[in-house]
């Protein structure tokens, strides 16, 4: 089970309220970079000026805890960021973070993060203008149960999840089949969800945290009534090996197929 200090301050962050994350830290907090000691301060009052300005550079900013221990009086984790840039480049640190708390709430932390170095592209981008509403395009993507409907790569037979999806941290099983792997199932938790505009998710197996794939859909009207549709593969978070050597694992035209498979699902 995670902590309640590290789940707090994921949480935190991940409400993008400045003030909520100064609250997880103590008055006297001392903050150490080790890899960059002269960001290092003391006390909890620069922490929400700090992170007004990191939010303001990576407004998507997610944060995840991959892994955690306890030694002694202090917690080890594992820490990846995740968030877009103004240029729209993919922004990834990764690395660990020891903290000691107090009465709940942390008073030391050395922090590890930094940038993720990748060779070649990482993500793939493709766009349509269709002709429906972000409302309807919305209902189909939430929907598990549509979402062969919008496959352009043969892999997916059906949802064995029913209920629409409702808020980051959902997930949904899908039942795949491939010539190289036969039947197998996908267990994808959503990462992105603003109702109408936004909808992302993480494949990986059942039980297991996700590889690193995430999928997304953006949705911007148009002054015309239609919809533009963004759809971005992106595996910048992809590490193990194995995966490595397969990327990317869709294709950008069978992404635009999906495209173009969704215009006709809302024909």
């Amino acid at each position: 089970m995670l902590p309640e200090a590290l789940r707090s301050l994921r949480d935190a962050i991940n409400s993008h309220v400045p003030e909520r994350i100064a609250g997880c830290f103590t008055e006297d907090y001392v903050a150490e970079r080790p890899l960059r000691p002269a960001e290092g301060f003391i006390g909890s009052g620069k922490v929400a000026a700090n992170w007004t300005k990191i939010l303001a550079g990576l407004p998507d900013l997610h944060v995840e805890i991959l892994r955690h221990a306890r030694n002694g009086d202090e917690l080890w984790s594992e820490w990846e960021y995740r968030g877009t840039a103004p240029t729209g480049a993919t922004v990834l640190l990764r690395g660990p973070v020891i903290l000691t708390t107090r009465d709940g709430r942390i008073a030391w932390a050395r922090f590890y993060p930094d940038p993720v170095t990748m060779e070649g592209p990482t993500r793939t981008t493709v766009s349509q203008v269709l002709d429906a509403p972000a409302e309807r395009i919305f209902a189909v993507l939430r929907d598990p149960r549509r979402h062969p409907e919008l496959d352009a790569t043969g892999r997916l037979r059906h949802a064995e999840t029913s209920q629409p999806l409702a808020a980051v941290g959902d997930t949904f099983i899908m039942a795949m089949h491939s010539e190289e792997d036969g039947d197998y199932r996908i267990e994808n938790r959503v990462v992105a969800f603003t109702e109408n505009q936004l909808i992302g998710w993480a494949p990986g197996q059942p039980g297991q945290r996700p590889p690193g794939h995430r999928f997304t859909w953006k949705l911007t009207p148009t002054d015309d009534g239609r919809t533009e549709v963004t759809q971005t593969y992106d595996w910048a978070a992809v590490t193990h090996p194995a995966h490595l050597v397969r990327l990317p694992v869709v294709a950008a035209d069978e992404l635009d197929a999906s495209l173009t498979r969704l215009a006709a699902a809302l024909a």
